[in-house]
């Protein structure tokens, strides 16, 4: 059977989701040439042999788990690429946590709860009755093969204009968060290497109403202050005490500082 009539059979069995789908091609500005990838990438195994059975099919209609393959790859080499390009310059292990935080399963699903996706899924009935539609694991394979699908419909560069698009805050939010805790674990691996000795962290300071904290911190190495932070919480100062530790660090080590020495 042609796509073209593929695509006919399933706009007559699931008009509700055809609609949806061209809905979500307007939410991601993206037009597809091919439609059968679109559809493809939206059915689930369920809805394909269903389709099959109900229409004495000799074969079943392509479903997603192809597509969701080379998604995959398409979805780390945009964002592999997309960090490596970052002012930061993180290190191969950063890079790697960072990547695996933005490519999980939650993630994936919560974009695509965003993306409405799940409305869009082709399902069989007892996928249905399961609640496939709101499986974060049927979501995350979904979101994935759509990016398939556009690499396939459009090529790399259309692939990654809407990958990026969907990613920009969910980035900006990881890459802050990675900031954050490392400045403590940077810090910890500096005095541990040095002097085989973790800093410690004070709380100075608690001011302000409970809705309205501020909290001072101050990281001590060896009897020296390294530094000290401020923050809505205790957690949030001490990263920012960190932070300043770290600048210090560094001065000591270019001015050739021994005071720290044994």
């Amino acid at each position: 059977m042609e796509s073209h009539d593929i695509f006919e059979l399933v706009r007559e069995g699931f008009p509700q989701q055809i609609r949806a789908m061209e809905d979500l091609c307007e939410r991601v500005s993206y037009r597809f040439r091919d439609h059968s990838l679109l559809l493809e990438s939206l059915t689930h195994s369920s809805a394909a042999r269903y389709v099959q059975k109900k229409n004495q099919q000799p074969i079943p209609m392509p479903w997603n788990e192809r597509l969701e393959f080379l998604g995959d790859s398409v979805l780390s080499l945009v964002l592999s690429s997309l960090l490596l390009q970052r002012p930061e310059k993180f290190p191969e292990g950063q890079l790697s946590k960072i990547r695996a935080s933005l490519v999980n399963e939650h993630t994936l699903a919560r974009i695509s709860q965003n993306l409405e996706i799940g409305s869009c899924l082709l399902l069989g009935p007892g996928e249905e009755r399961a609640g496939g539609r709101n499986k974060d694991s049927v979501l995350a394979d979904a979101l994935e093969a759509f990016f398939g699908a556009i690499y396939l419909d459009a090529g790399l560069e259309g692939a990654k204009r809407v990958i990026l698009g969907l990613y920009k805050d969910i980035l900006t939010s990881s890459l802050t968060d990675l900031t954050q805790q490392d400045y403590k674990s940077r810090l910890q691996e500096l005095t541990q290497g040095a002097f085989k000795e973790a800093p410690m962290y004070k709380v100075i300071k608690r001011e302000g109403p409970d809705h309205q904290l501020d909290f001072s911190v101050e990281v001590v190495f060896r009897g020296q202050t390294l530094g000290t932070g401020h923050g809505p919480s205790k957690k949030t100062a001490s990263q920012d005490a960190a932070k300043m530790a770290l600048a210090t660090w560094k001065q000591m080590e270019e001015s050739g500082y021994q005071g720290m020495s044994s």
